[in-house]
């Protein structure tokens, strides 16, 4: 039998403290000058009185004019708006003007008001969710992601407005003096010396695309960065599209122990193999990464978990790979499609405030002889808009090795590289990797060298 809510519960009235609400309006008209900062705290729909929505309304719109504002002009804005009656006549607006004495505690009533006005939202979000699930409007994926975002929105306290420049300047240096004073990156680091030298690491609120053709080395690339991410008490949650979560630690582990994948494959493990295998895989014990497999999956589901896995903490999400997921919609082009995605993904990382590191596709254009450019990311140039890095990921051609032996440097040092093409933040740069296709992982060919090691000169 299908559960349904006490009807005491329906007939409740819903939260609301009158009293504050009339204190607030009484401390504004007892003095003006407080109406702008109240005006950050509540709107005119955080009172459950119509009437005194009705006469907040009146208040803001007469202090957007730059009118004077009193017991009188005010009866005559709500006169002209055709409220006066409505809110109970000029008696009430007198009677608000004597219910404090002082307005020094407008803030506070303000508080109160808006905390109620959050329980009303929270109430409100879970009666359309259950109106919504019993009429079937949408699917299920849709109606839980609708209801989470207007939970969250009835659950936020302020709202997003402007900062002092000077405020964000003292919170810009306590940053800046607390990485000083720590010795560290203010990005996080992917592991990848030459690569967290280049651009500080990944950052919170940016969006990296990591680009490749097919067989370079993307999803080892990501793999690699969400392990040491994890290992060092990061949560990561990976995004999987093509492979499973077994699949895509064995390729860690695999990696870990310098053991090929192939021999599990073939079945010629050794003893000895085994014995690595699993020492390899004992870190995962205190790894912070969880991994969701599912095919075809939406931004909307990523958003969802994304912000399940934020309460207890999250650092990086990393998604393989942005033509994989599935659209809003399909009845646009396809281009259009991916730029949606990125957008989102985009703003995923911005209202989580982590770094979100997406693998992508090259467009067929980009040949296997050349270094990739912004104009080879397949199907959208959206991609490059939404994303605050794009590095690609790429072998290296004849003429990339002659002009490092040219510059003094080992053509057999290296084998693979990576172009931070474009840097939001920052500046663009070209770097060597050793690609070790056996084990999976990519390491820094110079990693003694003083300096930038991996930048091509």
């Amino acid at each position: 039998m299908t559960p349904t809510l006490p009807s005491e519960i329906l007939d409740r009235m819903p939260p609301c403290d009158i009293e504050a609400e009339r204190c607030l309006l009484g401390s504004v008209l007892l003095s003006p000058t407080k109406l702008p900062d109240v005006a950050t705290a509540v709107t005119p729909t955080d009172f459950y009185s119509e009437a005194n929505q009705a006469i907040w309304a009146a208040m803001l719109a007469m202090d957007g004019a730059g009118k004077p504002l009193d017991a009188m002009l005010l009866a005559r804005a709500l006169k002209q708006r055709g409220q006066l009656e409505m809110v109970g006549g000029a008696a009430y607006l007198a009677e608000l003007g004597i219910t404090v004495p002082v307005a020094a505690h407008a803030m506070h009533y303000a508080g109160i008001v808006r905390q109620k006005a959050r329980y009303r939202g929270l109430i409100h979000a879970a009666t359309d969710v259950i109106r919504d699930a019993y009429a079937e409007t949408g699917t299920p994926e849709q109606i839980a992601d609708a209801a989470e975002a207007a939970m969250l929105a009835a659950d936020r306290a302020t709202d997003d407005g402007p900062v002092e420049a000077s405020a964000a300047a003292v919170r810009a240096m306590e940053r800046i003096q607390d990485m000083h004073a720590n010795n560290r990156h203010a990005g996080l680091l992917t592991g990848l010396p030459c690569v967290d030298e280049a651009i500080g690491g990944l950052f919170p609120g940016e969006l990296t695309i990591l680009a490749a053709r097919p067989g370079i080395g993307k999803t080892s690339f990501a793999c690699q960065v969400a392990y040491h991410a994890a290992l060092r008490g990061r949560q990561v949650y990976f995004v999987s599209l093509e492979m499973s979560p077994e699949e895509l630690i064995t390729r860690i582990v695999c990696g870990q122990a310098d053991v090929s994948s192939k021999l599990i494959r073939t079945g010629h493990l050794t003893d000895n193999h085994l014995v690595r295998l699993c020492d390899a895989a004992q870190p995962f014990a205190r790894a912070r990464m969880v991994i969701h497999d599912k095919p075809g999956i939406t931004v909307a589901e990523i958003r969802r978990w994304g912000r399940r896995i934020a309460r207890k903490g999250l650092s990086l999400i990393v998604v393989d790979y942005l033509q994989l997921l599935t659209p809003p919609t399909r009845k646009i082009p396809r281009h259009e499609q991916v730029g949606l995605l990125s957008a989102s993904l985009k703003e995923l990382a911005r209202e989580l405030q982590v770094p979100v590191l997406c693998l992508t596709q090259l467009s067929r254009e980009a040949t296997k002889d050349s270094k990739p450019q912004l104009h080879h990311l397949r199907e959208s140039g959206s991609i490059e808009q939404d994303a605050d890095v794009v590095a690609f990921l790429y072998a290296p051609s004849k003429g990339d090795k002659d002009a490092a032996t040219e510059a003094g440097h080992d053509p057999e040092s290296w084998n693979a590289a990576l172009s931070i093409a474009k840097n939001r933040n920052g500046e663009t740069a070209d770097l060597r990797l050793r690609w070790h296709p056996h084990r999976t992982i990519f390491t820094d060919p110079n990693i003694n060298t003083f300096g930038d090691p991996c930048v091509m000169m």
